[in-house]
């Protein structure tokens, strides 16, 4: 099977071409949710929209930790799987991947729905941003069960290699919700409610496509006979996604309590931290789509023991995504207020919004090192190590490194706090691998199963 050939004996550059390159759009397809929906009410609509859409932002995280959780958890259970060549617990760990997905996407509709009024005050939002803020989740609430299938099924279906189905699905989804944007928006009116329909929509077209994709792959199965709640599958398949999904549900818990403080400095602030924020998403996104790209042949190399293959992969591909970082860090840098002018036409934001793309920019370059390093740990089955990596940079040190930059140095400590966070996590993630990967050369593991790695 070729993309099975490709997994096991591709080059580096044969992966980052056939399966980081098409998941990197497959990560802009997010970016570009968040970037259509800040756009077209910055065009539209007013500084109290665009600041709603911010306070929203955490919930959004939530929805999307929670696709990952999943979503990344099969993806990485199924290529170590097909590494071992147990194409039985393949079948079952995608369908745990589509009824677990919206099942909790069904409790989490019910929970934000109920505390709606708890969620909005929790959020910092004002007299000024709530009715605003209230729209935009209610909508968002009811799409969450789509949200949330359409993310997990983008992730499993890669574990065989086939990004193409991926790409194709949310590709879709993107543009339809692009394309409703201004329609929604503009036409009738809707504003935030609108952006958020239009995300919603996006959605459910991938998910279709993408359920439509693996029913005619043989390595997956939909069949509700095939799923299960057993321990063996469902705390295998959570159990390799929490790391990634417990870092974004902490960006969420981080993101609330950052939007609290710079909303004490005005919605001025909270609409340029918005605008400014989609910068520092898009590197980041980039960085991440070359790591996730490469994780089914960091997993497969991993479960059949090929460990020089592993690092191999690793180190080649890190060195990638500083480099790809450091580029791009220094165009944004360039070209900060053209791309700040682009989503608002405040003045007051615009300028505000340059200089916290500045305090954005500075980690970047760490970025690469970093998401590989999260990548290389949760790929080959090191739970403890990888979530405690994910965890660092979203919420362990962020947290406190905010509140003392806040405190000492308000609005500045606030724009800079990531910039500090970033380079002490890099740090610890790199003694963190660099651990790991003496015990991996130190012993030799025959399969996942017994891996002593959680």
């Amino acid at each position: 099977m070729e993309r099975e050939k490709l997994i096991r004996e591709g080059s580096t550059g044969q992966l980052l071409l056939k399966m980081s390159l098409p998941v990197i759009l497959v990560m802009m397809v997010t970016v570009m949710y968040n970037l259509a929906d800040v756009f077209f009410i910055g065009r539209f609509g007013d500084r109290f929209q665009l600041a709603a859409i911010s306070l929203a932002g955490p919930v959004f995280s939530v929805i999307s930790a929670f696709n990952t959780l999943i979503g990344f958890g099969s993806c990485t259970a199924c290529s170590i799987a097909l590494g071992e060549n147990h194409g039985e617990l393949v079948k079952k760990y995608s369908t745990f991947a589509l009824y677990s997905s919206l099942g909790l996407g069904l409790v989490l509709t019910v929970l934000i729905l109920f505390g709606m009024n708890f969620l909005i005050v929790l959020l910092g939002a004002n007299d000024e941003t709530a009715r605003y803020t209230l729209e935009y989740l209610r909508i968002l609430a009811i799409g969450a069960p789509f949200m949330i299938a359409s993310g997990a099924l983008g992730n499993t279906v890669r574990a065989d290699g086939n990004v193409k189905d991926a790409m194709t699905a949310s590709m879709s989804g993107t543009l339809l919700n692009v394309a409703l944007d201004p329609l929604f928006i503009g036409v009738f009116r809707m504003g935030c409610g609108g952006a958020a329909l239009a995300t919603v929509i996006g959605n459910i077209v991938s998910m279709i496509l993408l359920l439509k994709a693996m029913s005619g792959q043989k390595a997956f199965s939909l069949s509700i006979k095939d799923f299960t709640l057993n321990k063996g599958i469902s705390l295998r398949v959570l159990g390799l996604g929490l790391p990634m999904a417990a870092s974004t549900l902490l960006m969420s818990f981080s993101s609330t309590i950052s939007n609290r403080l710079t909303v004490s400095y005005g919605n001025i602030a909270v609409a340029a931290r918005s605008v400014a924020g989609k910068s520092a998403m898009l590197i980041p996104m980039i960085v991440m789509g070359l790591c996730m790209g490469v994780q089914p042949a960091i997993s497969y190399a991993y479960g059949r023991g090929e460990h020089t293959r592993t690092r191999k992969i690793v180190v080649e591909v890190g060195t990638v995504c500083v480099g790809v970082a450091l580029l791009m860090s220094g165009a944004f840098f360039i070209f900060r207020e053209q791309f700040v002018a682009a989503f608002s036409s405040d003045p007051d934001i615009i300028s505000l919004g340059r200089y916290m793309m500045l305090g954005s920019l500075l980690s970047v370059p760490l970025e690469g090192i970093y998401h590989m390093c999260s990548t290389y740990l949760q790929a080959t089955g090191k739970v403890s190590f990888a979530t405690l990596t994910s965890l660092m940079q979203k919420g362990l040190i962020f947290v406190p490194v905010l509140l003392l930059m806040e405190h000492y140095f308000g609005l500045d400590g606030i724009i800079f706090t990531n910039a500090v966070t970033t380079l002490i996590s890099t740090v610890i993630a790199l003694l963190l691998c660099r651990r790991w990967s003496r015990h991996i050369r130190a012993i030799s593991i025959p399969s996942f199963s017994g891996d002593p790695a959680v």
